[in-house]
C-alpha cells in the first residue's frame, strides 16, 4: 500500500448561508503518493491545492470517499494525533506557525508536547536545527530572522516531530529569491539524504521541476500527472488551465512554433543554452 492512498475522493466547505448550496471543491480525486516520493502538487488559485494540504494530514475529513495515511484512515478520529505526527504541514507563512521568542524553544514546541523525555528533546532539537542548517542560530529570536531563515526554522519544527512526510503548501511565496533557494535546498536534502516524503504546493515552475512527479489539479479534479519532462512537455494543456512552464521550456516551444526542430521536453536554462548552441553549431 501506498503512504498516501487517496481514493475516491470529496470534499466541500459549508454554505455561509441557507440560500448556498455547499461549495465542492474536491470532486471524486484518486491519487497515491510512495514513501519517500518528492512530489509537486500545481494548479492554478481555487484548484483545491491547499485543501488538499489539509486532507493529506487528517485537518480536513473527507466528506465521501478515503485518505489512508501509512494504513490508517484519517476519519477515524482515534488516529488523529498518529497521523499527524506522520504528515507535517508546513504553511505559506512562518509566523503563523513560530510561537517563541528563541530559535530553539520554538523547535522543541513540539517534541515537548509529545511528552517526550528532556534529554529527547534536547536531541532533536539539535538535529532537526542541523538538518536545515539553522543550528548557529538556535539561540536567535525568530522576528530577527529573514524570510527564508524563518522558514527553515518552521521546517526544522516540523522535523523534530519526526514526521514520515511533510507538505509544504507555498513555503517560498513570501521569500525572495534567496530565501527561495534556501528553503528548496533544504526540501532537497531533506528528501534525498533523510528519506522525508515531500508534497510541495508551488506555483514556481521552476520549484515543480525538481520533484520526482508532478500532479496538475483544475476545479478539484487531477488534469494530467508524470515526470516533470512528461507534464511540462505539454505546454497547450498547462496554458488552458492558466499554468505557466519553466522559461525554458517555453523559449522551445515558441522556437517550435516557429518551425524549429528543437526538443519538447527541455526544463532548465543549462540544458537549453547545450540545444541553442548545437544548433548554431549546424545551421553554420
Amino acid at each position: 500500500m501506498s503512504f498516501i492512498e487517496v481514493s475516491d475522493l470529496c470534499f466541500g466547505y459549508a454554505a455561509e448561508s441557507e440560500d448556498e448550496a455547499v461549495r465542492e471543491v474536491i470532486h471524486h480525486l484518486s491519487l497515491s503518493i510512495e514513501e519517500g516520493e518528492f512530489v509537486a502538487l500545481l494548479g492554478h488559485n481555487g484548484s483545491g491545492k491547499s485543501t488538499m494540504a489539509k486532507l493529506f494530514n487528517g485537518m480536513y475529513l473527507p466528506q465521501s470517499g478515503r485518505v489512508v495515511v501509512d494504513g490508517m484512515d484519517t476519519a477515524d478520529e482515534s488516529l488523529q494525533f498518529e497521523i499527524r505526527r506522520r504528515v507535517g504541514l508546513v504553511q505559506q507563512n512562518p509566523d503563523n506557525q513560530l510561537v517563541a521568542s528563541i530559535v530553539e524553544e520554538d523547535v522543541a514546541f513540539g517534541p515537548e508536547n509529545l511528552g517526550l523525555p528532556p534529554a529527547e528533546i534536547r536531541s532533536r532539537v539539535d538535529q532537526a536545527l542541523k538538518a536545515v542548517d539553522m543550528y548557529e542560530y538556535r539561540d536567535h529570536a525568530p522576528f530577527k530572522l529573514s524570510g527564508g531563515q524563518k522558514q527553515r526554522v518552521a521546517i526544522a519544527g516540523v522535523i523534530a516531530m519526526e514526521p514520515k512526510c511533510i507538505v509544504l503548501d507555498e513555503p517560498t511565496a513570501m521569500l525572495d529569491p534567496r530565501g527561495r533557494d534556501e528553503v528548496m535546498q533544504t526540501i532537497r536534502t531533506l528528501n534525498r539524504e533523510k528519506g522525508i516524503t515531500i508534497i510541495l504546493i508551488t506555483h514556481y515552475m521552476d520549484e515543480a521541476v525538481q520533484a520526482g512527479r508532478v500532479v496538475v489539479m483544475n476545479s478539484g479534479e487531477i488534469v494530467t500527472q508524470g515526470t516533470p519532462r512528461e507534464v511540462f512537455s505539454q505546454v497547450e494543456l498547462l496554458k488552458r488551465h492558466k499554468l505557466d512552464v519553466p522559461q525554458a521550456t517555453e523559449l522551445m516551444y515558441r522556437l517550435r512554433g516557429a518551425g524549429i526542430d528543437v526538443p519538447a521536453d527541455i526544463l532548465d536554462s543549462e540544458a537549453c543554452i547545450e540545444c541553442l548552441s548545437a544548433l548554431c553549431k549546424k545551421e553554420a
